[in-house]
């Protein structure tokens, strides 16, 4: 009769339970589906409530990032004083730690968990981070805070693309960003530095690009976020494997599929937990791009439907390529994670004893890819721009489906106020839609 040596059980469970820890590790992106769905849906004081909790207990790591969140949120919801704030603070952040990561982050980050390190922006993060609060300086009515933020923007402008080759600049260059700023360099009478702005804005979107410059001209630009941006996502590679006569075997799981794979060399052995071997994770990110329902609009001033808004800005594809352009790198120290977590359940547990062995499956089990982002982000930004007459008037967007579809109208009605020659500039932040009657 055949008796169990007292470490196969244990050894089973363990197994198991790591496998269960796996499965309940949260992501960045897990964190923020509450708040990001409410922002979306336009539930703002329910998006806030989830940003303060998350900010309340967030880490230094993730702490500017859940700010930059809540900064578009309260811009959103018109609470100027909060945007900037929020904004503000980690604009200030980003730029003390810009391209500074020390040596016991980088171990970090290789070893245990490349979420580890302080949340360092992408490029046209930044850029739009100074964007959004022209916006909420401008539409609160400080032109002198606008005015200082336009600068800052056209500085990042020239540190993050002027200075790249010509097929990442137009990659990469942010229209919506050169637009605000050109159109507040007109706004002050500087001709020849809007035109600057708008020319480049132009390479990518020439539809946007006014076809005079008119200082003088009272004017209206209204803003249109359409869609979500893409967001990303953990994706992990399992298994468990073990050697039998030199050969290996084992149970892989791959994203996607139910089953498990599985793989066995060891010339007719069947496969056994109960035999000492490895338990590996190779974890990467994808970004995802999000279903878009909403694929134009037209904005109504003073109940009249006046046009359609064109095609600003897709910083959509911008995120996408951004973010293809660090995947090679961040599948290369993904690798070298597996591995050097690999290595602690083979060669240190000689030394160490078992008890090195678990910790290595267990940092194995719950590794995940790095998955922060600014997830409040549009997926397009839409312009109309428009000659008005001074005063007061009111604007709404009307969405259309991508058949040309009436599917709904801005929740909100903007009063714009405009000086006799003056710009004035309305935002509607995404496609939150109600019905409107007479259409």
């Amino acid at each position: 009769m055949h008796v169990a040596r007292p470490g196969l059980r244990a050894r089973r469970v363990i197994i198991a339970a790591l496998l269960i820890v796996a499965a309940g590790c949260t992501t960045y992106t897990s964190k923020m589906q509450e708040s990001r769905d409410s922002f979306f849906d336009g539930r703002y004081e329910e998006a806030l409530i989830g940003l303060d909790e998350l900010i309340g207990e967030a880490k230094g790591n993730d702490l500017y990032l859940y700010r930059l969140e809540r900064g578009r949120v309260n811009l959103a919801a018109g609470n100027y004083d909060s945007a900037i704030v929020d904004l503000q603070a980690a604009e200030e952040r980003f730029a003390d730690i810009e391209g500074t990561i020390s040596i016991p982050e980088i171990i970090s980050s290789t070893l245990l968990h490349p979420g580890k390190g302080e949340y360092q922006p992408e490029n046209h993060e930044k850029i739009l981070i100074s964007s959004y609060l022209l916006l909420a300086y401008w539409m609160q009515g400080d032109r002198e805070g606008a005015f200082v933020e336009r600068n800052r923007i056209v500085r990042k402008l020239g540190m993050y693309v002027n200075s790249l080759s010509e097929e990442d600049r137009d990659k990469l260059d942010i229209p919506f960003a050169r637009y605000v700023a050109g159109l507040l360099y007109e706004a002050q009478g500087m001709e020849d530095d809007a035109r600057i702005e708008y020319e480049r804005a132009g390479r990518l979107s020439p539809e946007a690009v006014p076809p005079a410059i008119l200082p003088r001209a009272t004017e209206i630009a209204v803003f249109v976020d359409l869609g979500r941006g893409p967001v990303k996502v953990s994706r992990e590679i399992r298994g468990y494997f073990q050697k039998e006569g030199g050969l290996l075997q084992g149970v892989f799981l791959l994203p996607d599929i139910g089953n498990p794979l599985i793989f066995n060399m060891g010339m007719g052995h069947g496969f056994s937990p109960d035999k000492l071997g490895v338990l590996f994770t190779f974890a990467f990110p994808q970004l995802v791009r999000q279903e878009r329902y909403i694929h134009s609009c037209k904005i109504v001033v003073d109940g009249i439907e006046a046009g359609e808004a064109v095609l600003l800005d897709d910083l959509a594809q911008t995120t996408d390529t951004a973010f293809k352009k660090k995947l090679p790198g961040i599948l290369v120290k993904s690798a070298v994670r597996a591995y050097l977590k690999t290595l602690a359940q083979t060669k240190l547990k000689d030394k160490a004893g078992g008890a090195v062995d678990v910790l290595g499956k267990l940092l194995s089990a719950v590794d995940r890819a790095d998955t922060r982002s600014w997830q409040t982000l549009p997926a397009e930004v839409h312009l109309y721009r428009f000659e008005s007459t001074p005063g007061g008037h009111e604007v709404y967007v009307n969405y259309y489906d991508g058949d040309g579809n009436y599917i709904g109208s801005s929740e909100s009605v903007q009063t714009v106020l405009v000086d006799d020659g003056g710009k004035g500039i309305a935002y509607f932040p995404h496609g939150v839609m109600m019905r409107r009657n007479g259409n």
